[in-house]
């Protein structure tokens, strides 16, 4: 699979380029001036806020003024989705876009599985930059974080929990308390990689997620490497974890966990569609119940991914 054929452009507002009118337009609501911006200026027919009960410090009057909001109190992402195809025309056939800005990264994942599963075949994906984060590479983006699982639907059916040929590929952020939780979880793992975003979004947020890293030093052991992919491409980040995997072809199970950037979690979310068939490849992520609604000032550039989906 070559991951380049896919399309990736940049803008600077949504006059900047051709942004067609799309049929249906999603995007998970939090208070960063970015995603509301985003919402509000898009052309569709139909738009929804998804409402996520992580977010707990979201009041009524924060989004009730919209029409359409779909909202459900389970944390786990196939209940939370579960009326909502029912309620929304969502097809193969409809011009659909969705803003991960604001998106929790299990539900975003799983989102994209039902929707494949479903048959939709092309979806266009908006991430819209911050100026930069609230409190730089102290900000903190989740509470207390909970047990390490697969998301749900993304788990291998060839795993083998008693292996010592394991692949452990954490795509590495600025929350070193989710790192080090995977890293826990996943000792026993004989195989790990930090796939950092290198170019990173702004230049000073290449060494704040170094520094965060640095504070997992003591789980890493002499089988740890690194790799690099933008943190702003998806495909990139795909190809760069298919090229990981190929090196060694005797992983009898692969864990891929995106705690970086939400382009680097589409990248994770591409990867495993296009080889969750063949491969014994699982998405996991440590969960929390809660996360902060605001962590991010402004808004630099929109970025567009155009994903065909196999």
């Amino acid at each position: 699979m070559d991951y380049s054929i896919f399309y990736t452009t940049k803008h600077k507002n949504l006059e900047d380029g051709s942004f067609e009118e799309y049929d249906l337009f999603i995007s998970g609501f939090d208070l960063c001036e970015r995603t509301k911006k985003i919402y509000d200026e898009i052309k569709s027919k139909e738009k929804v806020w998804l409402i996520f009960p992580q977010y707990k410090d979201i009041k009524d009057t924060d989004y009730n003024s919209y029409s359409n909001y779909y909202f459900d109190s389970s944390y786990e992402e196939d209940t939370y989705f579960e009326k909502f195809l029912g309620k929304y025309n969502v097809s193969s056939e409809i011009k659909l876009c969705i803003d991960i800005t604001g998106f929790i990264r299990p539900h975003l994942i799983f989102l994209i599985k039902m929707l494949y599963m479903t048959g939709v075949k092309k979806i266009d994906f908006l991430y819209s930059e911050p100026n930069h984060y609230e409190r730089g590479e102290n900000t903190s983006f989740t509470g207390i974080t909970g047990a390490v699982e697969s998301v749900k639907w993304c788990s291998s059916e060839n795993n083998n929990p008693d292996s010592d040929n394991d692949l452990l590929i954490v795509a590495t952020g600025y929350d070193d308390k989710l790192v080090q939780k995977i890293l826990q979880d996943k000792l026993r793992v004989k195989t790990k990689y930090h796939l950092i975003g290198f170019p990173s979004l702004q230049l000073d947020m290449y060494q704040e997620n170094i520094l965060k890293l640095n504070q997992t030093k003591e789980l890493v052991e002499n089988n740890s490497y690194t790799e690099f992919a933008p943190a702003m491409d998806p495909f990139i980040t795909a190809q760069t974890i298919h090229d990981i995997i190929e090196r060694d072809k005797s992983y009898t199970n692969i864990y891929l966990c995106p705690i970086s950037t939400k382009p680097h979690t589409l990248g994770v979310a591409l990867y495993y569609l296009n080889n969750f068939r063949t491969k014994p490849v699982s998405i996991i992520f440590p969960y929390s119940k809660r996360y902060n609604i605001k962590t991010a000032i402004g808004m630099k550039r929109i970025w567009k991914y155009t994903f065909e989906l196999p």
